[in-house]
């Protein structure tokens, strides 16, 4: 439930998209500078907040889409008469805000006739940090798209647009099921230019087990198809015209060719259906309250590994520490209560449930706090208490585990 840096996989962002992996220093009062020795995973990235200054007072209406399924596996349909079936059901998406751009693909699952949308899902990664969203369908036609909600853990992310009589792709009903050496096709916008792009290959195995961040692992179907940038958010099908997965993520590296990921229907489709249930449209304002995934929490601090130094000369001494080098200022992301600079000596955790026994962790440069933070198992009622020196003080700052709702 932390966020994702692809180590070894290369996520499948748009080369347009301007994205920052450097860490900034952070000051301690009278204390000197501390310098982070390399990057830690954990979630320094701010997202805009949903908070609006609405005109009407807000009219809240659910949706009513249903996600299809299918049940066919792959016959010995053609690959030509696949992408004849299911063609259409692919868009391309731009994503911009202040700070830049970015380009990717989606797939349309269902029609809303109450609201009148369409949906689409995408990776979460194609939209993240981003505020405006364009898709332009299979015929050229460009409509604006808006947020519904997403999953980041999955990588999965939720659009609607205002246009009804479209194609929309069924979802395979158990990708358990699929067989080694089937073929498949993948349509998507590779390098964010070429829309509508077309390429096949074979599963490579269908419940790959891929390690996508420092300390995060995701299941996913491994292919052989040609992926690129943009693909992401591109959709996987059978040859049966079933939808079997979201293309996310490929090995980049020298050497390395034929290795592409793709999220499975089995992880998409209850997560998009759950996103579709919590959203809520705002009839008034003509906004989303945004879908989400219950019980799921995000660490909203990067905790990195740095020193500061006290002394000079030959008195001059090296203290290494971990300490808080970034904040999330989304209300919903776990950690707000933390600051920048905080040196985090000791962690308690206060399990709401009685039959868990509480622990307490104490910090060492010698183990990583962030492996430790990565492998419990948390509540939404359940309490963190970090001890910090904030100031040259010492502190215990009371941190609440959130229920996690990105909004844009």
């Amino acid at each position: 439930m932390r966020k994702k840096y692809i180590l070894g996989i290369t996520s499948l962002m748009s080369v347009f998209s301007l994205t920052s992996c450097g860490i900034g220093y952070s000051v301690i009062e009278n204390n000197g500078t501390i310098y982070p020795t390399n990057a830690v995973s954990g979630n320094g990235e701010a997202s805009s907040s949903n908070e609006k200054n609405l005109l009407y007072t807000p009219v809240y209406a659910s949706t009513n889409a249903k996600v299809n399924t299918l049940d066919e596996a792959s016959t010995k349909t053609s690959v030509e008469e696949t992408v004849e079936m299911v063609y259409d059901s692919v868009v391309s998406i731009s994503a911009t805000s202040v700070y830049g751009a970015s380009a990717g693909s989606g797939v349309l699952f269902s029609y809303d006739e109450t609201l009148g949308f369409s949906y689409i899902v995408t990776c979460f990664h194609v939209i993240e940090g981003y505020t405006n969203f364009e898709v332009t369908l299979s015929n050229q036609e460009t409509y604006p798209a808006y947020y519904v909600g997403g999953y980041e853990d999955y990588d999965l992310a939720v659009l609607s647009i205002e246009k009804k009589d479209l194609t929309y792709a069924s979802l395979y009903s158990d990708s358990n099921t699929l067989k080694l050496g089937s073929t498949v096709v993948a349509i998507g916008n590779p390098l964010g230019t070429l829309p509508g792009s077309v390429s096949s290959g074979v599963v490579s195995y269908v419940n790959r087990v891929v390690q996508t961040s420092t300390y995060e692992y995701q299941t996913l179907i491994q292919t052989d198809v040609a992926i690129n940038s943009g693909n992401s958010g591109g959709g996987l099908f059978n040859t049966a015209g079933a939808l079997i997965g979201i293309v996310n993520a490929k090995y980049s590296a020298a050497g390395i060719e034929g290795l592409s990921f793709a999220i499975p229907s089995n992880y998409v489709t209850p997560p998009i259906e759950e996103i579709l249930e919590t959203a809520q449209y705002d009839t008034a304002n003509k906004v989303w309250s945004s879908g989400y995934i219950k019980g799921d929490y995000e660490y909203g601090f990067t905790i990195t590994l740095g020193y500061y130094t006290t002394g000079s000369g030959w008195n001059k001494n090296v203290n290494y520490v971990y300490y808080v080098s970034d904040v999330n200022s989304n209300s919903t992301y776990t950690g707000k209560e933390l600051q920048k600079s905080d040196i985090v000596k000791e962690i308690k955790v206060d399990y709401s449930d009685a039959s868990k026994e509480d622990i307490t962790y104490t910090v060492s440069t010698d183990n990583d706090v962030n492996l430790w933070l990565n492998s419990l198992s948390l509540s939404l009622d359940d309490t963190l208490y970090f001890t910090v020196i904030r100031n040259n003080e010492t502190k215990i700052v009371e941190v609440d585990v959130c229920q996690f709702i990105y909004n844009i």
